[in-house]
């Protein structure tokens, strides 16, 4: 606890802010990669390969921009490589570490961006809004950007809405849970679409079911897309994320991950299919 309390205070004092508790959150992960770091290698290795081989498949002539949605601490981004291969690699969070900041720098390349990739945090959608069912629009990932040839949305998607959720049961208390679900299955869809509508190479890595295991034996198994399936070709794989006594004293809990090199929608039958191919 005191090393993320200093890890916390540096942020701070670096000029951080946490309105929507995005620096608690990302000084959590931080940690527990620290200690789960053996059981997290296998997926964060296949992440960062699936990335840079999406990456060097974008025209070697035209590799001006690399974007990154959720960059958080790294852990599933090939930086050095990205700056590397791209004349420019931009990195969109919503909190940052001083390491990261620091590596940012050195490279000589890298930008950091603080976006809110949803709109929403700040405004979320009113109690009409919610109960027409009027889905979130689909956001503009350019940030700004008209040199974009490389995008990576990193284990981002399913984590988007839970902020947006958070900041919407502040402004509506009692919202019912259908209400919640049906907006956060909206906001998966917004970033699906904001993605399909960039000009550029694409790749995607996202969680998307929670399974907990005592001794061996399925014990509960959680959407983490809200219903939402990644309609593209991919691969799937398991992240070891919590074994016992991690997250649950009695439970072991892994995610199912699914990655696409190209994240615009598929014209056969995706890949996606909600098990791990290990």
């Amino acid at each position: 606890m005191l090393a993320e309390a200093l890890h916390y205070a540096r942020a701070r004092l670096a000029g951080q802010t946490n309105p929507h508790g995005h620096l608690t959150e990302l000084v959590g992960i931080w940690a527990r990669q620290r200690r789960q770091r053996n059981a997290w290698a296998g997926h964060l290795a296949r992440a960062r390969v699936l990335c840079l081989a999406a990456a060097e498949s974008t025209p070697a002539a035209a590799r001006r921009t690399a974007l990154i949605y959720g960059a958080g601490l790294l852990n599933d981004v090939p930086l050095e490589q990205l700056s590397a291969l791209f004349g420019r690699v931009v990195l969109a969070d919503m909190a940052f570490l001083p390491a990261t900041v620091r590596l940012a720098k050195s490279l000589g390349n890298v930008e950091l961006a603080c976006a809110d990739l949803t709109n929403a945090l700040e405004r979320p959608p009113t109690l009409d809004e919610l109960a027409a069912r009027i889905p979130a629009p689909a956001t503009d990932l350019r940030l700004g950007l008209r040199d974009l040839d490389f995008a990576y949305s990193a284990n981002l998607l399913s984590q988007l809405p839970l902020h947006a959720l958070d900041a919407l049961r502040k402004h509506h208390p009692g919202t019912p849970r259908e209400d919640l679900a049906a907006y956060g299955a909206s906001l998966v869809r917004a970033h699906l679409a904001g993605l399909n509508n960039l000009p550029c190479v694409v790749c995607l890595v996202t969680d998307t079911l929670e399974r907990g295991y005592a001794d061996g034996q399925l014990r509960y198994e959680k959407d983490l897309l809200f219903g939402e399936h990644p309609k593209m070709a991919g691969e799937n794989w398991v992240w070891r994320l919590a074994p016992r006594g991690e997250a649950h004293p009695d439970l072991d809990v892994e995610h199912l991950v699914f990655g696409a090199p190209d994240a615009h929608p598929s014209h056969t039958e995706p890949a996606f299919n909600g098990v791990g191919n290990g």
